[in-house]
C-alpha cells in the first residue's frame, strides 16, 4: 500500500513538480567555491523515488536521461522528507498531525535517487568527489559508471571521498546520480544500522513504532531522515591532496606561556607514480608576526600518510605570550589561521586552511569518592588551568535536518544571551557551521554517540557495524579536532561499550591526536557489555520532569549534585502564541492527543502528566489554553532558574556540571526545551537567563535541613573578585507590604566561586503567596543583581529520597500559589522607542508601576502591526519582570533589520495581573520604510 500511495501522489503532484522545477532547479549545478580547490555542489539537484524510476544508474547518470519530472531541490543538503515538504507533496508537516495523516508511515522502505549535473573546472590533474554524510547507504554513479556500491557507502556518520580522475569530464557537463537506501529497522530490535534515532524525543505512539513489551518504541519520521544530509563537494588538485589539517596545542600549566604547537595533516598521492614535493605551512594572526615552516616529503604511488611539524623540531611553533582561546564569559575566543600547501616543482598541488585556538583542556575527578571501585569522583574540566563550572544545555537540529545557518546563528545568540557556557550533542552531528561559529563565539561543546539504539546494541553488531562504527569515529574526530570550541567527546551515552570496541575507540582517538576530554559513558551505574559496573564521573539521574525549586537546593537528591549530562523538564509548554502555530484552533483546549502528538515518548511525558499536575495543583486549574500556557511559563521560570542557580550557588565541591535537557525544540513540540521551535523565548528562557547571571544573589526557598532557615548565596562566576558588596533581602506580601528586610555589608566573593551571605529565619505574617526580593550592590551603591522570587507559606516537599523518580513527580506536599490569581490589577504605564544601528533594530521599553499593587510577571513584546505576532528571532535583556509600587524599569530588545515585518512595529505588554495593552513605538516610520525596502528586495530575489 505505501508503494501505491506514493505512486498516486507522484502522479498527482507531477504538474506541481514541473512548475517547482521551472522555478527552483537549474540545468547545471552552480558551483559554490569554498577554496580554489574545493567547490560545494548545493544547487541543481533533483529527487525521485526509486519505485517510480525504471532505469538504473548507468542510464540515470548520463546527460541523455530526462529528469525534468523529478522533484526540484531548493538547496542541498536536504533529506527526502524535507524535499517532499518543500515541493508541496506533504505540506506543513509540523502542523497538527500532518506528519502521519499525510505521509506513509513506512516511507523509508524504498530507495531514493538524487541527481545533479556540474562542470569540472580546468587547471588541475585530479578530481575528487566528497560526500560529508549520506543516510544510510548508497550507490554512486558518475557519467554512466558506478563509482561505489551500497556496501562501500554505508554509515550515517561516515564520510566518503572518491577519486574520479578519468571518470569526470573536465570543462564539460558531468552527471552525478546517487541511489540512497534509508536505514532499515524491524519490529524486534531498536534499529539494525548505525544511523540515528529520536528515541523518546518524539512520541513513538504516533511517529515510529511502539514495540511489544517495551515502554518506549522506536521513534522516527517516516523517511527515517534518509538522504544526502550533509554537503557534497568537488575537489580539484594536482598529484597530492592536503587533508585533515589540525593544530594540537599545549600549555605548561599553570603557566600559559610558551604555547607548543604541533601541526598535522594527511597527504594523499592520487597519482600512480611516486611524487616528491614540499609541504609549506604558514600561521598568522592579526597583530602578530606571521611564521612559516616547511619540509620535504616523498610519497609513493597512491600513498596516503600523515605529516607533522612539532615545536620540538620547528622553533617557530613555540609561541611566547600566545593569545589564548577563552570561553566567552572569561575572555576573548582568540583564533589563529593556518594555511598548508603542497608544492611540486614550485607549483601548488593542493592547499587547505583552518582556524584554530590555543588552549588546553584537562579533565579531572574530584574527591567525592562515594564509589571507590568505579574510578573516582565527579568529572570536571579545567580550561587553561581554570576550574570550569559547566552550566549548559543539550542541542538538537531540525527534525528533518534542515540546513539553516541563519537559524543556527540565532540559537547561538540566544545561548550567549542566556549565559549558557556549554552545549552538548548526543549524535545529531549535522552542521559544521554551528561548530565553526561556536569557535568564533567562545562556546564550549561536548559531542558524542547516541543512546538507546544500534550505537549501544553491541550484541546486534555484525561485521559491517563493527567497521562502520570505527570509520564513523574517525570521520567525526577528524572533523571536530581542529575546532577550539570542542572540549569533550563521549564514546557512549547511556551505555559503555565492550572492551574490544572501547579499546579501539581510544586507539583511534590517540592515533588522531585528540587533545580534549574523553568519557566512555555519561550515565552512572550502567553496566557495560560484559556486565561490569562503570562510571566516568558523569550522572544521568535526570530529573526529566518538572521539579519545585526546593528540589535543587535541598541537598537530598543526587540528581541535583555532581556532574549531570542531562536534566530538565521533558514536558515544556511553549507560550500561547507559539501553541497556536502548531495546534489547530479547535484542538487547543482541552489538552488532548493533539498535544500528545507533539510530546515525548516516555510514560508521563507522552501525556504531559507532570506539568499539568504541577501547574494545576500549585497555580490552580485553567479555563483555556492561554491561561494554562501563561501559568506554565511561571512554573518553567521557577524550575529552570533554580536548577542553574543551585549549580553555581551551592558550592563547587559537589557541583561540577549541569546540562539542561534540552536547549531547543527540533520541531514544534512539548518535549523538553528552554527555547521553542519558533525561537520565541518563554518562561524557561528568562528563568535560565536569570539563573545563569555570572554575578548574582540567590535565595534557596528554605530548602535545606529542617527548613526553618533560608540561605542567601552570592555567586561570582567571573575571573574578577567581588569586594565590599552589600547583600539585602526583603519579604513582601502580595499587596506590596514589606514584612521583613535585612542586609549585610562588606562581603567579598572570590573569582569562580560562591559564598553564603546570610541566613534568614521564617517570617511571620505573610500572605499565602509572597515575594522575596534579593539585591546585591557594590561599594558605591550600584545595583549588581536584582532577583525576585515567589513562594507559598505551604512548602513544596518531595518527601523521602525514594520519591525522586527521574520521569515522575511525587510530592508529599504542594505549594499553594493560587492567591497570585486574585491580586488586584496593577496600573502600568508603558512607552517605547526604536532606533536602527549596524543592521539591528533596537527597541527601548520603559515600564512604570503607578499603583500600590505589585505588577507581577510582565511580558513585553515587539510585534508586527497592532495585533501581530512577536518579531522573531529577538533578544531581550530582561523580561517577565515584576515591579513594585512606584518602580520603573527599562527593557531593551534587538532584532535584525532583515527580520523586520512589513507592518509598523508596536509594543505589547501583558502580565499576571496586568491587562494587555498595545502602544505604537516612536521612530517607526523610518524603520518601516527600511523594512519595506528589505521585503521588496527579498521578494525580487
Amino acid at each position: 500500500m505505501p508503494h501505491l500511495k506514493l505512486s498516486r501522489i507522484f502522479r498527482r503532484h507531477c504538474c506541481k513538480a514541473v512548475l517547482a522545477l521551472a522555478l527552483l532547479a537549474t540545468p547545471v549545478c552552480i558551483a559554490a567555491p569554498i577554496s580554489p580547490e574545493t567547490i560545494e555542489l548545493p544547487t541543481g539537484w533533483r529527487l525521485a523515488s526509486a519505485w517510480n524510476v525504471v532505469q538504473d544508474g548507468s542510464e540515470i547518470s548520463r546527460s541523455s536521461y530526462d529528469a525534468f519530472h523529478w522533484y526540484g531541490i531548493r538547496r542541498m543538503p536536504a533529506t527526502v522528507l524535507e524535499i517532499l515538504q518543500e515541493d508541496g507533496v506533504y505540506p506543513n508537516l509540523y502542523f497538527g498531525k500532518n506528519m502521519t495523516d499525510t505521509v506513509p508511515k513506512e516511507l523509508f522502505r524504498q530507495d531514493w535517487w538524487y541527481r545533479t549535473t556540474f562542470t569540472v573546472p580546468s587547471g588541475h590533474k585530479l578530481q575528487w568527489l566528497v560526500f560529508k554524510g549520506i543516510n544510510y547507504r548508497a550507490e554512486i554513479w558518475l557519467n554512466g559508471e558506478r563509482l561505489a556500491n551500497s556496501r562501500q557507502i554505508a554509515g550515517m556518520y561516515n564520510e566518503f571521498e572518491l577519486n574520479v580522475t578519468g571518470k569526470a569530464k573536465v570543462g564539460a557537463e558531468n552527471v552525478l546520480a546517487v541511489r540512497v537506501t534509508p536505514e532499515q529497522a524491524f519490529q524486534d530490535v531498536d534499529g539494525v544500522e548505525l544511523a540515528d534515532a529520536w528515541f523518546d524525543w518524539i512520541n513513538s505512539k504516533y511517529l515510529g513504532m511502539r514495540l511489544v513489551g517495551r515502554q518506549i518504541g522506536v521513534s522516527y519520521v517516516p523517511d527515517r531522515n534518509a538522504g544526502i544530509w550533509k554537503q557534497v563537494y568537488l575537489r580539484t588538485t594536482n598529484e597530492v591532496q592536503v587533508k585533515s589539517a589540525y593544530v594540537k596545542t599545549d600549555l605548561p600549566l599553570p603557566a600559559t606561556s610558551p604555547a607548543a604547537l604541533t601541526v598535522y595533516c594527511d597527504l594523499q598521492n592520487g597519482a600512480s607514480s611516486p611524487v616528491s614535493g614540499t609541504l609549506i605551512g604558514e600561521i598568522d594572526r592579526e597583530g602578530k608576526a606571521p611564521l612559516s615552516f616547511e619540509q620535504k616529503v616523498d610519497l609513493g604511488a597512491n600513498e596516503e600518510r600523515e605529516a607533522q611539524f612539532s615545536a620540538d623540531s620547528v622553533r617557530q611553533l613555540l609561541i611566547a605570550n600566545p593569545d589564548l582561546w577563552w570561553p566567552y564569559q572569561w575572555g576573548q575566543p582568540n583564533l589563529y589561521h593556518l594555511k598548508l600547501r603542497f608544492e611540486i616543482g614550485g607549483t601548488v598541488s593542493d592547499s587547505t586552511e583552518i582556524q584554530f585556538g590555543i588552549r588546553k583542556i584537562t579533565q579531572h575527578r574530584d574527591s567525592d569518592n562515594q564509589f571507590p571501585d568505579l574510578g573516582g569522583g565527579n568529572f570536571y574540566l579545567q580550561i587553561n588551568g581554570v576550574d570550569f563550572l559547566i552550566r549548559g544545555a543539550d542541542y538538537q537540529p531540525d527534525l528533518l535536518y534542515k540546513y539553516d545557518e541563519g537559524r543556527e546563528d540565532a540559537i547561538l545568540r540566544d545561548v550567549k544571551d542566556m549565559g549558557l557556557n556549554m552545549l552538548r550533542w548526543e549524535s545529531k552531528i549535522s552542521s559544521e557551521h554551528i561548530i565553526e561559529e561556536a569557535d568564533r563565539q567562545g562556546i564550549p561543546l561536548m559531542l558524542g554517540w547516541m543512546c538507546c539504539n544500534q550505537w549501544e546494541r553491541w550484541d546486534q553488531w555484525d561485521a559491517e557495524d563493527q567497521r562502520v562504527a570505527r570509520e564513523s569515529l574517525r570521520t567525526q574526530i577528524r572533523m571536530l579536532r581542529p575546532h577550539a570550541s570542542v572540549v569533550i567527546w563521549a564514546n557512549g551515552s547511556d551505555g559503555r561499550a565492550p572492551d574490544a570496541v572501547r579499546n579501539d575507540y581510544h586507539l583511534i582517538l590517540n592515533q588522531l591526536h585528540w587533545q580534549n576530554a574523553v568519557v566512555d559513558t555519561v550515565s552512572q551505574f550502567n553496566k557495560d557489555a560484559e556486565g561490569k559496573m562503570a562510571w566516568d564521573g558523569v550522572r544521568m539521574f535526570g530529573p526529566y520532569s518538572w521539579r519545585p525549586p526546593t528540589y535543587w537546593f535541598s541537598d537530598r537528591y543526587k540528581g541535583a549534585t555532581g556532574s549531570a549530562a542531562e536534566q530538565g523538564d521533558n514536558e515544556s509548554i511553549p507560550p500561547y502564541e507559539s501553541l497556536k502555530k502548531f495546534i489547530p484552533a479547535d484542538k487547543l483546549w482541552p489538552i488532548s492527543d493533539w498535544w500528545y502528538y507533539h510530546a515525548g515518548s516516555t510514560e508521563g511525558n507522552s501525556t504531559l502528566m507532570t506539568v499539568t499536575k504541577a501547574v494545576d495543583t500549585r497555580y490552580g486549574p485553567s479555563s483555556d489554553a492561554a491561561e494554562f500556557a501563561e501559568k506554565a511559563q511561571l512554573s518553567h521560570y521557577e524550575n529552570t532558574r533554580a536548577q542553574f542557580e543551585d549549580y553555581a550557588a551551592s558550592g563547587w565541591s559537589n557541583h561540577k556540571m549541569t546540562l539542561y535537557w534540552m536547549l531547543n525544540s527540533q520541531w514544534p513540540s512539548f518535549f523538553g526545551h528552554i527555547l521553542d521551535y519558533y525561537l520565541k523565548p518563554g518562561g524557561a528562557y528568562f528563568g535560565a537567563k536569570q539563573g545563569l547571571k555570572p554575578v548574582s544573589i540567590v535565595y534557596d526557598y528554605y530548602a535545606t535541613g529542617d527548613r526553618s532557615v533560608a540561605k542567601i548565596h552570592l555567586v561570582n562566576q567571573t575571573l574578577t573578585p567581588l569586594s565590599n558588596v552589600t547583600a539585602s533581602i526583603s519579604f513582601i506580601n502580595l499587596d506590596g507590604t514589606v514584612k521583613f528586610s535585612t542586609q549585610k555589608e562588606h562581603l567579598n566573593v572570590n573569582p569562580i566561586s560562591s559564598t553564603s551571605a546570610m541566613e534568614v529565619p521564617r517570617v511571620k505574617g505573610l500572605t499565602p503567596a509572597f515575594f522575596v526580593r534579593c539585591q546585591l550592590k557594590n561599594g558605591e551603591g550600584r545595583l549588581l543583581a536584582d532577583n525576585i522570587y515567589w513562594q507559598s507559606t505551604t512548602d513544596d516537599d518531595l518527601g523521602p529520597v525514594e520519591n525522586d523518580d527521574g520521569f515522575k513527580l511525587k510530592q508529599s506536599s504542594w505549594a499553594d500559589l493560587t492567591s497570585l490569581n486574585h491580586m488586584p490589577a496593577a496600573d502600568v504605564e508603558m512607552s517605547g522607542s526604536l532606533e536602527q544601528t549596524q543592521g539591528w533594530v533596537v527597541a527601548t521599553v520603559i515600564l512604570k508601576n503607578r499603583s500600590k499593587t505589585p505588577a507581577f510577571f510582565m511580558r513585553a513584546e515587539v510585534i508586527g502591526g497592532s495585533s501581530g505576532d512577536e518579531i522573531l528571532p529577538i533578544v531581550w535583556d530582561n523580561n517577565y519582570v515584576t515591579l513594585f509600587a512606584g518602580e520603573s524599569k527599562k527593557l531593551q530588545a534587538r532584532y535584525k533589520v532583515t527580520d523586520a515585518p512589513a507592518s509598523p512595529p508596536f509594543l505589547r505588554l501583558q502580565g499576571h495581573n496586568v491587562k494587555v495593552q498595545v502602544a505604537p513605538l516612536s521612530a517607526q516610520k523610518a524603520l518601516t520604510e527600511a523594512s519595506q525596502i528589505h521585503l521588496k528586495v527579498r521578494a525580487a530575489w
